[in-house]
């Protein structure tokens, strides 16, 4: 039968899943699939066997195409009982023991979830990978698809013979067919979720090497390979493997471990057992700087961080999908800092996940590191900043409190008691109180349980050139006002003999004040910083004689990390209205020209880009926006530094939106600017390309038709879908806006319908963009309807008017809410938080014009 048309959403509820898991035990799938060059559509045959209790229907989830046959328990089912993902057994044929048979054909993907397919478009190579998180495994193949029904897999595949074919587990037997294909059989797999099941499928380029008996894998498209930089990656693989092995005291547990590089890949990577997925953009086209060096190994060792946690142990819902996500990401930068090269890893934990936490913790849409999910739609809201970032500092400020040690030993346990099984959140905490011996469940409901952050200060009274005292105080917003325990170190910093010196005390706060004995006596600072060492997640308010003292000496303190963390308390001065985008600009300009460390200098440009987009008057926005480039264009042509160069050069090309610094760009990625040792990049000269057509300027299509000649890759094909929306033509913004609404694959795919969704909206077309505003809000309910979340959200944050800053947008956003009631949650919390920012964006233009 063919699928019927779904009349609801495909959505697994808690509730559902709970009441599925109690009756259903000791899953085994039998997999085969027919996959054919350059098809449509590929077929499945799938037996499932299972334990089941009840006499009530039990459904399976799938989304397919057509089901040709299914059997239950050896009998026929002529009419299957199939909504379009669901498909009911009837309670009367369940046994004791079942075996289910569903035979099928499906459409592939083109979404970057379910069997994504993809054409190379500079060979015409096929490849095709699997994404299921969290609730995409039954576009796939029928089944139980949810974290805690885990099952064994065997695995067998029909593809053609040149196709280098990657699973959970190694292959081990292979046939011939009589059409030149080759059959490929695979090793029974462990007991593992369906979301963490894998396939990836093409003519792969294989690098290979060992690691204390265990066999790696990386794998890119052909057209890729020549950019991959194996030594590193298989240097960093290593690493991580013998830290995590040492630390867990567990040695990997999966067999081999493959690694491939996937097109059009919506996230970072997925940690997929034995077989982890990671997008190409960590394969650098380009030379990277160091701290893209750095990003990319912390990526690599967050999802083998899972393979222990998530993969081996898996929570039993999704209410810890945080859990999952937070210690992956702690684990990360542990290892990053004890075992590789990149040993300021902490650094860029602050400036990246750290600043992301704050940004979502501050919305209005904050919510709890742990609380109930009752839903996978809910899950797919959840993979947020509290997520990933806070979590992960509030289980660094744990790992401070209750010693390294103490962690290790809990861990050590948690993965011995129960590997290959599901957990909750109170299992963990139970593990790690036994490694250090008491109880930490309250402290998970203060720090876990309540949502948003809370704001120290440091006070002190002076007694001549010494502190009398010096005193803490916590804080926390109306809304939420939950105080919570806190440890850190405070940096207190003073002038002496010409150089600055840092004296370091600990202290503790747990309630509305707190004493800091060790401070007594100690010589008067002339600065105070509490957080020291960023173990604790807090906001630092700054007194004003440490704000008078930074602004002329903050280059003066030498220590990177505290540098950072200064920076990103002034830039939460800005956000929250107690310092001006403008003075801040100003504060920043000569400060970040003479900044040397490469997380530092990328974390002040970002935050000076971020205030002039903004949070800088529109009447003052042009003006700030050429001094910005004409700063970064000086610095560019000072710096010496390789990294510093490439990161000045893209700050240079993104901050230049007058047509005046759009010609200059344009002259120096022709040569007439020349900056020795530089190289301006194919991505460069792509985003000179894309604004030189943005802006009209003379020659633009001939730039174009050049860098078309130099990268006829995927990549050059998205630069031209930006390029195609980007003219300052009503006639091609219809046309481009017309597409849009037809869904994901209107240019071919996701990817490729959100690179031209990348290129419509630009501030200089302001007046020509007006009408999409109204013609945006009344869209966006039809489209989160019908729509995947992945498309409906890549819809709303691409074609949102970001380049307006007014009461009038805000006004119009919150009537469409309004309008919502209990409808399309998703959409809702997309606007909810859309809104939160322009309203902050509007207060802080207000207020850098007051």
């Amino acid at each position: 039968m063919d699928a019927p048309t779904p009349t609801t959403r495909d959505v697994l509820t808690q509730t559902e899943a709970e009441a599925r898991a109690a009756r259903v035990s000791k899953v085994a799938y039998a997999i085969a699939l027919d996959l054919t060059r350059g098809a449509s559509t590929y077929r499945g045959d799938v037996a499932i066997t299972f334990q089941a209790t009840g006499s009530e229907p039990l459904f399976l989830d799938f989304t397919g195409k057509r089901i040709d046959l299914l059997e239950v328990n050896g009998v026929a089912v002529p009419e299957p009982e199939w909504t379009g993902y669901r498909l009911t057994i009837d309670g009367a044929s369940l046994r004791p023991d079942n075996a289910v048979r569903v035979v099928y054909e499906n459409d592939y993907d083109h979404t970057g979830d379910g069997l994504h397919q993809f054409v190379d478009p500079e060979d015409g190579e096929e490849y095709l990978y699997t994404n299921f998180e969290p609730y995409n495994a039954h576009r796939l193949f029928p089944g139980f698809d949810q974290p805690d029904i885990k099952a064994e897999y065997l695995l067998t595949v029909k593809a053609p013979t040149e196709w280098v074919l990657i699973a959970n587990s190694a292959d081990y037997m292979h046939r011939t067919l009589e059409d030149g294909r080759r059959e490929t059989t695979f090793q029974r797999t462990k007991r593992i979720s369906t979301y963490l099941f894998a396939l990836i499928a093409g003519p792969f380029e294989v690098f290979r090497d060992t690691h204390n008996g265990v066999d790696l894998g990386f794998f890119a498209r052909k057209s890729l390979a020549p950019h991959v930089d194996r030594d590193e990656l298989f240097e960093v693989t290593k690493q991580g493997l013998t830290f995590y092995g040492d630390f867990f005291d567990y040695p990997y547990p999966f067999g081999k471990y493959d690694q491939v590089f996937v097109p059009e890949f919506n996230a970072g990577a997925m940690e997929n057992v034995a077989a982890v997925t990671h997008s190409e953009r960590m394969v650098f086209r380009d030379p990277p700087t160091e701290t893209q060096r750095e990003g990319r190994a912390e990526v690599i060792l967050h999802e083998m961080a899972h393979m222990w946690f998530g993969d081996l142990v898996t929570m039993k819902w999704w209410n810890d999908l945080w859990l999952n996500e937070s210690f992956a990401t702690y684990m990360a930068y542990l290892s990053m800092d004890e075992a590789t090269r990149f040993t300021t890893s902490w650094q860029a934990f602050n400036s990246g996940m750290k600043n992301w936490a704050y940004r979502q913790d501050q919305l209005i849409t904050t919510h709890p590191i742990a609380g109930q999910v009752a839903d996978t739609d809910a899950t797919f809201q959840n993979f947020d900043g509290i997520t990933y970032g806070k979590g992960a500092s509030v289980i660094k400020q744990l790992v401070a409190a209750m010693g390294i040690e103490g962690f290790r030993a809990g861990m050590r346990g948690y993965f011995k008691k129960h590997e290959y099984s599901n957990t909750t959140l109170s299992e963990w905490l139970d593990a790690l109180g036994e490694g250090v011996g008491h109880d930490l469940h309250g402290w998970a409901a203060l720090w876990l349980e309540t949502p948003s952050l809370n704001t120290i200060a440091a006070h002190i009274e002076a007694d001549g050139a010494r502190i009398a005292s010096l005193s803490l105080t916590q804080s926390a917003p109306a809304d939420y006002p939950t105080l919570r325990p806190h440890r850190m170190d405070i940096a207190l910093v003073r002038e002496e003999g010409g150089a600055l010196v840092i004296d370091e005390v600990p202290a503790h706060i747990d309630g509305a004040t707190a004493e800091v004995p060790e401070a007594i006596g100690r010589p008067l600072p002339d600065f105070v910083f509490p957080n020291h060492h960023d173990h604790d997640f807090t906001k630092i308010a700054l007194d004003e004689r440490s704000l008078a003292f930074l602004r002329a000496n903050l280059d003066r303190i030498e220590d990177p990390l505290l540098r950072q963390l200064i920076w990103q308390t002034l830039w939460n001065m800005v956000r929250d209205q107690q310092l001006k985008s403008t003075d801040y600009l100003d504060l920043a300009g000569p400060k970040v020209s003479a900044e040397t460390d490469h997380e530092l200098v990328e974390t002040i440009l970002g935050t000076m880009s971020a205030a002039i987009s903004r949070y800088v008057p529109e009447a003052q926005k042009a003006e700030a926006a050429h001094r910005f480039f004409v700063l970064a264009l000086d610095a560019l042509k000072a710096a010496s530094d390789p990294n510093l160069q490439i990161t000045w050069a893209r700050t240079a090309i993104a901050v230049a939106i007058t047509p005046e610094d759009a010609r200059t760009i344009c002259d120096l990625a022709d040569g007439a600017i020349h900056v020795p040792g530089l190289t301006v990049d194919q991505d460069m000269r792509w985003s000179v390309a894309l604004r030189s057509v943005a802006y009209g300027l003379p020659g633009a299509t001939e730039r174009v038709e050049a860098e078309t000649a130099r990268d006829r890759s995927d990549r050059g094909q998205r630069a031209l879908l930006r390029i195609e929306t980007a003219p300052p033509s009503a006639e091609v913004k219809a046309a481009a806006w017309e597409k849009f609404q037809t869904g994901p694959s209107s240019y071919g795919s996701l990817h490729l319908t959100s690179a031209a969704m990348g290129g419509f909206h630009w501030w200089s077309q302001g007046a020509l963009l007006e009408p999409y505003t109204e013609r945006y809000f009344e869209a966006l309910p039809g489209i989160f309807e019908r729509e995947t979340n992945e498309y409906a959200s890549a819809y709303f944050g691409a074609l949102w008017p970001g380049y307006r800053v007014d009461r009038a947008l805000l006004d119009r956003a919150n009537a469409l809410l309004a309008s919502l009631g209990d409808r399309l949650p998703v959409l809702q919390r997309s606007l909810r938080e859309a809104i939160d920012d322009l309203e902050r964006a509007v207060r802080c233009r207000e207020f850098a014009a007051s």
